[in-house]
């Protein structure tokens, strides 16, 4: 007989869910994607239950708009697939459908699980499987993370259904985990990323005893999947959020439990610790304003800012070294700090490589800049627009001016920091009357 190692006390309490009537919530189909709603009527028709589910709801009652709208029922998804021709099953341990629609929109409907992905369960024998199975809208509350995320938006009655105290917690403007947060920590430690992104994103502070269990439990992150660990942390570098995330990560220590290297440049290892962690901030704040204005960043840009400071902490001066010497040294330096650090969380070896030669690139521009050209072999690399925008996030971090000479090669004039093209100033051609011969 199979029985949950943890969170078996938690679910076995019985849960008062708390129902919002349309007229106590903000919420309008209006503000709802056009072909999330056409899923969650066709499930309702075909008599299932047909919910609006996770950050959707959450980001509506805040007033903003989601950027993905995620539907759970309890239609199998064999049933949910046989509703929708223009779908198809993904996943293996916890099957979905992903429903398509004009313009490559995708809306993803689960059934609803009574466990976590990341759930272990354990048989009599002692013998630890992993095996999907489906349960109740409750039970599906329960095995969410935070409690602002397990709210569900009803469209028979467009009620909200609140079995975890969310609403309680939009309102006090607090992140929660659902449950004791120990054991959800130790069960999946992945989800104090997801503490901190979630605090990062809404501006909430972190509810007492979930910030203490975090403290409690920040080395166990590592015993997580490298490939998780790497999509949750670019996930804090990607979505606008980076500066508070990271932030609360050094605040907490979780980054350093995530990067032990990192203690050399921002922990007590660092001589300028506070000047560093204020320039590494710096550094994705500046990030941050782009992404805000529409301007997509690499990964490899990403992952060159997270590195710098780091690079800065372990290349000391080498007075007596030549130039060649100096470039020598460098160059191993950075390869050695992008694969010491980023090799073990699986990032893609392009990225890495990229991220290398940008790094890399930088003391060319320096020393071009100064000379006042940039030739043209170095304009022609790959690399070269993304080493620029690196060299100027840099400059601006350091309250620096951003030489005039790279507005020539790569204008971006979308940043409020860059400087203005310059407009050249033509010299008008003045007509001299000549005097005509034999006058």
């Amino acid at each position: 007989m199979l029985k949950s190692v943890r969170l078996e006390r938690f679910k076995s309490k019985k849960m008062i869910p708390l129902f919002l009537l349309r007229a106590e919530h903000p919420i309008s189909r209006k503000n709802i994607d056009e072909e999330a709603l056409k899923v969650l009527y066709r499930l309702h028709r075909h008599g299932f239950l047909s919910y609006l589910v996770g950050g959707s709801v959450r980001d509506l009652l805040l007033g903003r708009i989601p950027k993905d709208f995620d539907v759970a029922t309890n239609a199998h998804p064999h049933e949910i697939s046989t509703l929708f021709r223009n779908s198809r099953i993904i996943g293996r341990r916890f099957r979905l459908v992903q429903v398509f629609f004009k313009g490559g929109k995708i809306i993803e409907v689960s059934t609803f699980r009574s466990r976590s992905e990341f759930e272990e369960v354990e048989t009599e024998e002692g013998e630890v499987v992993r095996k999907e199975s489906f349960g109740t809208p409750e039970e599906d509350a329960l095995r969410r993370d935070i409690a602002i995320n397990g709210l569900f938006y009803n469209i028979a009655d467009f009620s909200i259904v609140d079995y975890v105290g969310g609403i309680s917690d939009l309102k006090k403007k607090v992140i929660r985990t659902i449950g004791d947060p120990d054991e959800r920590f130790q069960q999946d430690p992945v989800r104090m990323i997801r503490v901190i992104r979630h605090a990062a994103r809404t501006g909430f502070s972190i509810e007492e005893q979930t910030y203490q269990a975090l403290l409690r439990h920040r080395d166990e992150i590592r015993k997580c999947s490298p490939s998780r660990l790497r999509d949750e942390f670019l996930r804090e570098l990607k979505e606008g959020v980076a500066k508070p995330s990271l932030h609360l990560m050094l605040q907490t220590g979780l980054l350093l439990s995530l990067f032990p290297e990192f203690e050399r440049a921002l922990g007590n290892r660092s001589l300028t610790r506070e000047k560093s962690q204020e320039f590494f901030l710096s550094l994705f704040d500046l990030a941050d304003q782009l992404i805000k204005i529409g301007r997509s960043i690499s990964e490899s840009i990403l992952l060159a800012l997270f590195l710098t400071p780091f690079l800065q902490a372990v290349t000391p001066q080498h007075p007596f070294l030549g130039k060649r010497e100096k470039y020598l040294y460098m160059t191993q330096t950075i390869r050695w700090a992008a694969h010491e650090i980023l090799s073990p969380f699986s990032f893609p070896r392009g990225s890495k490589e990229m991220a290398c030669q940008i790094l890399i690139a930088q003391a060319n521009l320096k020393k071009l800049t100064q000379m006042g050209m940039i030739p043209k072999k170095l304009r022609m690399k790959k690399y070269f627009k993304e080493a620029v925008l690196l060299f100027g996030i840099e400059a601006q971090a350091r309250r620096e001016k951003v030489p005039r000479i790279l507005q020539n090669a790569v204008p971006f004039q979308f940043l409020p920091w860059w400087p203005k093209e310059s407009k050249r100033r033509h010299r008008r051609f003045r007509w001299r009357s000549v005097p005509k011969k034999g006058t």
